[in-house]
């Protein structure tokens, strides 16, 4: 028996010590950090896509709230340019003989320029392009954004100075002709 002791007693001072259970180790700790991190990269993440979804859908309705006036625009010099005796698109916003409604209002610059006014963007006519000229207005949300319709090619043209500055207007927006 005497042997049996000897040999235990040799083995467990051999054994190299044991860590506390308590502990956390540096490896472990990281881990749970990046962890923690990747939980708030993606809650934030999603909360500031959810606001910009929402601030995209508050641009997309003022635009959309005001191609109603520019189509109103578009079909009296449309409407003109059947009556004028040379088939031609009006050189000035005053010949087209709109009046102010609900939805815009008409109004004269101090140089004497006629252009629709509504609560988000200014729209102005070139005579000489022959296009309507919508500006966007700080009330849109970021002002300096024109969105330019041809008469003659019946199209449209995005001129946004700052595209990487929120909200935009972007080219699905704009009508299907």
């Amino acid at each position: 028996m005497s042997e049996t002791k000897k040999n235990t007693k040799a083995k467990t001072t051999n054994l190299p010590p044991v860590a506390d259970k308590h502990k956390v180790s540096l490896v472990e700790l990281i881990m749970i950090l990046l962890l923690v991190g990747l939980v708030c990269v993606f809650i934030f993440g999603m909360k500031q896509l959810r606001v910009d979804k929402e601030i995209e859908a508050i641009a997309y309705q003022k635009f959309q709230d005001v191609l109603p006036v520019l189509q109103e625009a578009v079909d009296a010099a449309e409407e003109f340019r059947l009556n004028d005796e040379f088939s031609e698109y009006p050189f000035d916003f005053g010949q087209l003989n709109m009046t102010s409604t609900d939805s815009y209002t008409v109004e004269t610059s101090d140089n004497g320029e006629i252009y629709l006014q509504t609560d988000d963007f200014t729209i102005k006519y070139d005579g000489n392009d022959y296009s309507f000229i919508i500006t966007s207005k700080e009330e849109f949300g970021k002002a300096g954004i024109e969105v330019i319709y041809s008469l003659p090619n019946h199209s449209y043209q995005i001129e946004d100075p700052n595209p990487g500055r929120r909200p935009t207007i972007k080219d699905e927006w704009l009508p299907k002709n």
